[in-house]
This record gives C-alpha cells, structure tokens and sequence, in this order.
C-alpha cells in the first residue's frame, strides 16, 4: 500500500473527506437528477430493456427508478456526511459493480445514445461516463480501507434521523414528479416559454360575450365568468412567422403543425405518449375540459404517439369532439410527462403542464369556478426549492441537535465522574 494512505499519517482525514465529498456529490447530482424526471428515468430503462428484448412491465419499471434514484441520493449524502461509514461503502460498490461493467458495454455496443447517468440535465458522452466510473471505483477503494477510520458530521444514535429524512425527500419530490410534472423541468419546452421562434409576432385577440341580451368585448387579461356566454373570437392582424419549435405533427402523412399549434388565443394540447396505456376512464373529463375550453373561445387537439389506425381508436373510445394528429412519440413524451397530460398554451406560450390524473375531474363542470385554467398553474421549480430548503433546514437541526446532545452527554459524564470520585474519596475517608 502506498505510503501516502498510512493511517497514522496527519492528512489522512483531509483525503478521505475530499474523497467523500466527491464521490458522495457525484451520487447526490446523479439520484437527484434522475428523481425529479422518474418519467425520464422509466423511459431510459425501458430503452434499455428494449434493446435486450426484455419486454418491460411498467410497473417494475418505475418501481426499479425509484428504488435506484433514490439509493444513489441517499447513499450520496451518507458518503458526503461520513454517516454509515462502512455501510455507505459497500452499497455503492455494489452500485459499481453494475454500473462499470454496463458503461463498458455502452462503449462497445453503444445500445443507446446516452447512458442517462444525469437524467435530462445534461448528457454526458459514453466513454466519458466509462472514465467517470473507472474514477469513481478507484476513489470508492480507497474508502472502503479507510473511510471508517475518520469521523463523519453526524454521531451513530443520530443517523437514522439523517437517513429518514432523505428518504421523505426523495420520496415527495419523485412523486410528486411522476405524478403531476417533474418538478424541475430539464427539456427544451419549459413552462414560460414559447413553442415557436422568438421572432414570432403575438398576435392580438378578443372575445365576444353576451350577457342579458348585451354584449361585450374582452382580452385573456380580463375574460368573464361562467354567467357569460362565448358569441365569437375577433382576431387581431399581425402575422406570425412560420413555426420553429421543431414540433412535426402530422395527417395522413402531411406536416400540419402550423396549422394546428395556434401562435394566438388559449389552446389545450392533450399529449398522449402510449395510446394502449391511456385509461379510457379519463375521457369524461377530457371532453369536459374540450367543452370548459370551447366556451371560453379557446381549442383543445390531441397530439397522440400513434398511426391512423390509433387515432381512430382513440376517437371511437373517447368520443372525442377535437381534433386528432399523430406525433412522434420522442417528441410527445419531450412536451409533457404521463399516460395522459394537458399542456396549456396563451399565444403559443406554455403557462403549465399536468398528467390529467392530477386534475380534479369536476373542476370544468364547477359553475362556481370562475377560471379553472388558472386555478391549475403549476410552479414546480419554486415548489422544489421550497422541499429542498426544510430538507436542508431539517439537516441543519438535526446536526446542531447532534452537536449539542454530545456536549450535554459528555457534560454529564464529567459531571457523574466527579461525583463517584468524590464519594469514593469520602468513603475512603
């Protein structure tokens, strides 16, 4: 063994810290990356799944996500606290044990574009990823002979705490993610930004209501409630430049894209990724929500990953009184997460994004709800942030609680030790 990794050496301590802290933010940046987007993460596997002609049971799946997103981050943080010293270890071991024998595969077979060790947030070459892995056993090997010869932040009786309190974390932010929309949104059509170029114009538009036999003009800003009824859209006359958004929607076989994603008014996208997984149970709501979107002058279309034959499908099932483009399923999937999902669009400008499944199925026929639509914005990046500060607060208790709780035992002790000293002097006296 190398002289520099003589336990007895002074610095010891200063390279198994810089060790953990490295390898540990590696596996933090990796799990947190991959439980944000558990949609992303399925979807990756099942790539791989594919390729290997292993036909993929989606719960598994997500299940598998899950349980791999969220080892990574807790075994990070463990390895970057010095917390479960050996045992932090030896599962990430055997997370290397997997991971560098399958990087090596990608470098030779090269299966799949990406190896999706970051998830979406950003891509890193095959052979990169192999070096990174080679890097990572050998710093992992210096740890497993020495790791727990240096002390961690947190003391043995508090790390449970520790570890149950990044399990709550990763749990409610892939949840959360999987079931509504990733919280952080790592793909080209964010929330907040337009699916057309930037140099398309906005164009204008007002409404018509009639109400007790008047009528009235309004704009988005100021729409009226459900008392109103919707006479017709007057549209203004700026003219959009062609459509850049890189979106290819189609029938029979035609490019109809410009034609379909509006650059003016209030639009619905209903994205379907996997016609044959779609519940059907949903498409009650789907046409409550095409009616709740008619009356206010607006469209809905549904962009579906599938032929003609599943557009037909989908229409005779769901009754379906919009209208009905296929889509490559990449490019539905990039949009939006889930079975089923509904992207909501001002002017080609996306102001949020939910799988249907988390939509109260009778908002849109609530006469009290004035606009459902804006009641549905979802912020998910601020929500984020908001879990990941009480978690990093929660930390910072639990540590300062470790802290103080050590001096006050040590205290004791001393206090305790005097004591018997004490009375076994007088004893002896």
């Amino acid at each position: 063994m190398l002289k520099i990794f003589n336990p007895k050496l002074p610095y010891l301590k200063y390279v198994v810290w810089t060790l953990r802290i490295a390898i540990g933010a590696t596996f933090i940046l990796s799990g947190i990356a991959k439980v944000i987007d558990l949609w992303g993460f399925v979807y990756k596997i099942e790539q791989y799944l594919n390729v290997w002609g292993v036909p993929p049971l989606r719960t598994i799946v997500f299940m598998t996500a899950l349980a791999i997103s969220a080892v990574e981050f807790i075994v990070g943080v463990m390895l970057a606290t010095g917390s479960y010293k050996r045992l932090s270890v030896y599962i990430a071991s055997l997370l290397m044990l997997v991971m560098l024998p399958l990087s090596v595969y990608i470098v030779i077979a090269d299966p799949v574009e990406d190896c999706g060790c970051f998830g979406d947030l950003f891509v890193v070459s095959n052979t990169a990823t192999l070096i990174k892995n080679i890097v990572i056993v050998g710093a992992i090997s210096v740890l497993i002979l020495y790791n727990a010869k240096v002390k961690g932040l947190f003391h043995r009786y508090t790390q449970w705490m520790q570890a149950v309190i990044c399990v709550s974390y990763v749990l409610l932010v892939g949840l959360i993610g999987y079931n509504v929309q990733p919280l952080v949104d790592f793909r080209e059509f964010k929330n907040g930004t337009s699916i057309f170029s930037e140099d398309t114009k906005s164009i204008e538009t007002s409404f018509v209501y009639e109400k007790d036999g008047q009528k009235e003009t309004f704009n988005y800003n100021n729409l009226p409630d459900s008392t109103w009824t919707f006479v017709e859209r007057i549209d203004g006359n700026d003219v959009a430049s062609d459509n850049d958004s890189g979106l290819v929607i189609t029938i029979d076989g035609e490019d109809v894209t410009q034609d379909v994603i509006s650059d003016y008014g209030e639009q619905l996208l209903l994205l379907i990724p996997e016609v044959d997984r779609a519940d059907i149970s949903y498409t009650y709501t789907i046409n409550e929500i095409n009616r709740y979107i008619e009356e206010r002058g607006g469209s809905m279309v549904g962009l579906i990953a599938t032929n003609e034959h599943g557009l037909e499908y989908w229409r005779d099932i769901s009754l379906a009184e919009y209208d009905l483009y296929s889509m490559e399923d990449t490019e539905v999937k990039a949009i939006a997460r889930g079975h089923i999902s509904l992207v909501y669009l001002i002017d080609g400008v996306i102001q949020w994004k939910r799988t249907l499944s988390s939509i109260n199925d009778t908002l849109f026929s609530n006469v009290n709800v004035v606009d459902a639509l804006s009641l549905l914005y979802f912020n998910g990046t601020r929500l984020f942030w908001i879990i990941t500060a009480i978690h990093a607060g929660l930390m910072l208790i639990l540590l300062i609680f470790d802290k103080f709780s050590v001096r006050l035992r040590r205290k004791i002790c001393r206090k305790n030790k005097k004591k018997n000293v004490t009375l076994q002097s007088e004893k002896t006296n």
